[in-house]
């Protein structure tokens, strides 16, 4: 759980994190190894968060909207969720076609955020019907289930989905994840 406590000489003020989904987003995704220019500080701790992390790196997030919990998390494991994009100074510098922004406040101003999308990874299935998305099975019963068939960069046209009918499409970041519904 992300909340830690901050001692200032002899005040003290309580550090909370919060995850807000983009309502904004066309779709869920992150695409594998994509190197997009960061906007803000290098890693999380720069940015005042109490998380480290960098972009390329992985976290498992959940609880809820104002009381998140955040962990590291390998990239493709079981518990990975999310993919850093971006880390930056306040939540609303991210790109606009995120899938979830995580930012942590001190004394109620925003001192960090990450910018993440899903943990797509090819031939692996999430399960998007939660509060969060979760890596499942792909031949498990699901309730908005997805399988990765491909990611596809330089394009913003699900149509171009060669091995499959659909997928996640990301304009601002000209990319496409394309998916089999389960």
């Amino acid at each position: 759980m992300v909340v830690a406590t901050v001692a200032l000489g002899a005040c003290t003020a309580q550090v909370e994190g919060q995850a807000v989904p983009d309502t904004d987003a066309v779709a869920t995704s992150t695409a594998p190894s994509v190197s997009l220019p960061t906007t803000g500080p290098a890693t999380a701790s720069s940015a005042g968060l109490s998380i480290d992390v960098e972009p390329g790196d992985c976290v498992a997030l959940g609880g809820t909207v104002d009381d998140a919990t955040i962990d590291n998390a390998e990239c493709g494991s079981a518990s990975s969720n999310y993919k850093v994009v971006d880390i930056v100074n306040t939540s609303e510098t991210c790109p606009g076609d995120i899938d979830q922004t995580y930012f942590e406040s001190f004394g109620g101003v925003e001192v960090g955020a990450l910018c993440l999308d899903i943990d797509w990874v090819v031939g692996d299935c999430m399960e998007l019907g939660g509060e969060d998305p979760q890596r499942i099975e792909c031949g498990g019963a699901a309730v908005q289930g997805e399988e990765v068939t491909e990611i596809l960069l330089d394009t913003a046209d699900v149509n171009d989905c060669s091995m499959s009918g659909g997928g996640f499409v990301y304009r601002e970041r000209n990319f496409v994840v394309c998916t089999d519904t389960l």
